[in-house]
């Protein structure tokens, strides 16, 4: 009774103290459900509250840890998203507010830190700004000056000469520095020479006769004629030096160039391209190729540059596309006609002919055997040849003779065979075994009641039956020029490839045997790879591929596909929308089976009653044809254009019909005053035909009349031309023509 007491007083101060240490928990979870609806509204700073507020009860619970720390990085993001839409909107003192927050919330949010460094440098620089200028970020103005520098690198300096027509000079016996300051003068440009001279083995002096030839060509013909080369420095200067490899290789300039590779789809069309611009330019160094960007990389001198953009402008064409209609028809017909009227063998099926056994069934035979009775009473009706089997109870095994098929129960076994029809009841008694054993005593009574024979009987079959099947496949592929297609439509069939048995070298080891199966295609397998040729040709490899199975083989106990194909494989060469029949077979089989007695079915009329004929017709018709479409003709414009001069082997060199930029040869259209002679060097005359007395007066000359500016370089020559039209914005060098008399001959320039 006492601890009956103590167990209810124990009990009831257990349930007192209860409600004391329940209430933490159940606040906690109060306010994370609270600051979970809170955060789902996107209150993130109620929410961290409420969080806090759970924390203290319980520090340690780590889920209200984890929902702290995530209220607490959404809410940074979404201050550090509206510090962002701030800052771009110039509003910086709000934008550092917002991201002060993002820090404040959670202080492991980095990007908060490096936004707040960026503002207050922007606040700075916007200080030192006038009012209303963009304020950029230090990401923005590295990107801005990074630009700003790429963008002011210059391409290789351009020559704008005063006047880049040389209209006629002529000079004799004037050296390398003459002939060039001379067209300088002419032209108002400025010319520097190496230092290390222009002599080669002795001072030489030269011949020159310009007449109607641009600034450009002037250089280049005095360069080729005194072996050396020159190159711009500037809009209004050249440089002139020796023509060898090593003054080349420290005076002539290099520039870089990347080009994009637009249309090579494949890397192996890009490295093909790759290796044709390499070998195309001659240039073993200088070319980078970049497959991750498809891009290429250049740097050589600007002609050899000007070459490689050429190839690749005429390689970088789109690829012809060749959409191909395949057409695959397959017509199967089958006509069976059976006729007989013949003896039916066992299974009821017409025989064809006679096939019946005869069998020794003798009278009295030889008992042999074990030792018993058997008696039995049956009731049965037997027909024809039958065996009857009695079954019982017997001490032992007897067999003998019975007439008639009996059922019943009888003690023993009996088993014999009994001929003609009985009706009744039977009893008989079997001791011993017999069978078809008689005595040799009893050879001479054998006769036709010891035999017996099964007649068969007839069967009348007519049967007609005719099938046919008809399939039609119509496939379309699309492949690009010189790619591959190919189409299956079918099923995978297993085969047995091969086995390996295991070699048992430990001892202990259990064998093992790996059978390796491999797949074959079935069904319509389609592979084709066309070729464009011109705009309206199509070169095609084509293999077309049908199959089936067509039945099981068993080999070493493993069924093993038997694949009926019709393969047709070919090169053809067609047109656009031409319907060309690549292959067809035409297969008529028929057979005849006639089965029935000999003699008897080759009489016309006998034969069909104890006889089977039948005859089999089977017909099989496939075809396959294709017609290709271009859908996408090749570029080929390249072709019609003029091929270009690279110079010689070892300098490339382009040539322009016009001056680079369009405007380089352009200058004012005002008269400008005549160039001043270098000191010490001689006028250059300007010949006169001795026909011409006095300066005829200039005609106007149409613009349909004027003579043609001849692309490339013009080839110099001693008439003197034609006065023309000058185009606008480009002013043409006519110095003035001196008169002559009549008989006298043009002076000629002095020496120096």
């Amino acid at each position: 009774m006492n601890r009956l007491r103590l167990f209810t007083a124990l009990s009831a101060t257990l349930l007192l103290l209860a409600p004391l240490a329940l209430p933490r928990t159940r606040k906690g979870d109060k306010l994370l459900k609270e600051g979970s609806d809170a955060e789902s509204r996107k209150e993130y700073e109620k929410a961290i509250d409420l969080y806090e507020q759970a924390l203290q009860t319980d520090p340690n619970d780590p889920g209200y840890q984890m929902a702290d720390k995530r209220a607490r990085f959404r809410g940074a993001e979404v201050h550090a998203e509206a510090g962002q839409r701030l800052q771009k909107e110039q509003k910086l003192q709000e934008a550092l507010v917002e991201f002060q927050k993002a820090y404040v919330l959670d202080s492991s949010y980095v990007a908060a830190l490096q936004q707040i460094r960026n503002t207050e440098e922007m606040i700075r620089e916007k200080t030192k700004l006038p009012p209303g200028t963009k304020v950029l970020t230090p990401e923005e103005r590295a990107e801005k000056a990074i630009n700003t520098r790429v963008k002011s690198l210059e391409p290789p300096p351009e020559l704008r000469p005063l006047t880049n027509q040389i209209s006629n000079l002529k000079m004799n016996n004037q050296s390398t520095k003459v002939l060039y300051e001379t067209v300088a003068k002419l032209a108002g440009i400025n010319v520097l020479f190496d230092s290390a001279g222009l002599d080669q083995g002795g001072r030489q002096n030269y011949n020159l006769d310009l007449n109607r030839v641009t600034l450009s060509d002037a250089l280049d013909y005095i360069a080729l004629q005194t072996h050396t080369f020159w190159k711009p420095i500037s809009n209004n200067a050249i440089f002139v030096t020796l023509d060898n490899s090593q003054k080349r290789q420290e005076y002539q300039d290099q520039v870089v160039k990347v080009f994009y590779i637009q249309n090579a789809g494949a890397q192996t069309e890009f490295q093909d391209l790759f290796n044709a611009v390499r070998t195309g330019a001659n240039m073993t160094r200088g070319l980078i190729q970049l497959p991750s960007q498809n891009a290429i990389i250049a740097r050589g001198t600007p002609d050899q540059i000007a070459v490689v953009e050429k190839i690749i402008h005429d390689l970088d064409k789109p690829k012809a596309e060749v959409l191909v209609d395949v057409l695959v028809l397959e017509t199967t017909r089958t006509k069976i006609r059976t006729l007989s009227a013949a003896l039916a063998n066992a299974a009821g099926a017409a025989a064809g002919g006679l096939s019946t056994p005869i069998l020794f069934t003798p009278r009295n035979p030889v008992l042999f055997g074990g030792t018993g009775t058997a008696t039995g009473t049956a009731t049965g009706t037997a027909t024809g040849v039958a065996t009857g089997i009695a079954t019982g109870t017997a001490t032992g095994t007897g067999t003998g003779t019975a007439t008639g098929t009996a059922t019943g129960t009888a003690t023993g076994t009996a088993t014999g065979t009994a001929t003609g029809t009985s009706t009744g009841t039977a009893t008989g008694t079997a001791t011993g075994t017999g069978g078809s054993f008689i005595s040799l005593s009893q050879l001479g009574h054998v006769s036709t009641n010891d035999f017996s024979v099964s007649l068969p009987g007839a069967l009348i079959q007519a049967l007609l039956s005719d099938s046919s099947a008809r399939v039609l496949n119509r496939p379309q592929l699309r492949v690009t020029d010189g790619g591959k297609g190919s189409l299956k439509i079918g099923s995978k069939i297993p085969y047995v490839s091969g086995s390996l048995n295991s070699a048992v070298a430990t001892p202990g080891a259990i064998p093992y045997a790996t059978t390796q199966f491999q797949q074959i295609d079935t069904g319509v397998n389609i592979d084709l790879e066309p070729r464009v040729n011109g705009a309206d040709d199509v070169t095609m490899h084509l293999k077309v591929d049908i199959s089936q199975v067509s039945g099981y083989t068993d080999i070493a106990g493993i069924q093993q596909p038997t694949i009926s194909q019709h393969v047709n494989e070919a090169n053809v060469r067609m047109r656009d929308g031409e319907l060309a029949i690549l292959g067809g077979l035409t297969q008529n089989s028929t057979a005849d089976t006639n089965a029935g007695l000999p003699g008897i079915l080759d009489i016309p009329v006998l034969g069909y009653f104890l006889g089977s004929k039948q005859k089999n017709h089977t017909e099989d018709e496939i075809l396959i044809a294709v017609t290709p479409h271009i859908i996408r003709k090749p570029d080929l414009s390249v072709m019609s254009e003029e091929p270009i001069d690279t110079g010689s082997e070892n300098n490339v060199k382009v040539f322009y019909s016009e001056p680079q930029g369009g405007a380089a040869g352009a200058a004012t259209t005002a008269p400008q005053p005549a160039a001043p002679q270098p000191q010490g060097i001689p006028a250059p005359q300007q010949l006169v035909p001795q026909s011409q007395t006095q300066p005829a007066p200039q005609q106007p000359v149409p613009q349909s009349q004027a003579a043609p500016q001849q692309p490339g370089r013009p080839t110099p020559t001693a008439v003197s031309p034609p006065p023309q039209q000058a185009s606008p914005g480009t002013r043409v060098f006519n110095p003035p023509v001196r008169t002559a008399p009549p008989q006298q001959t043009p002076a000629k320039a002095p020496q120096r």
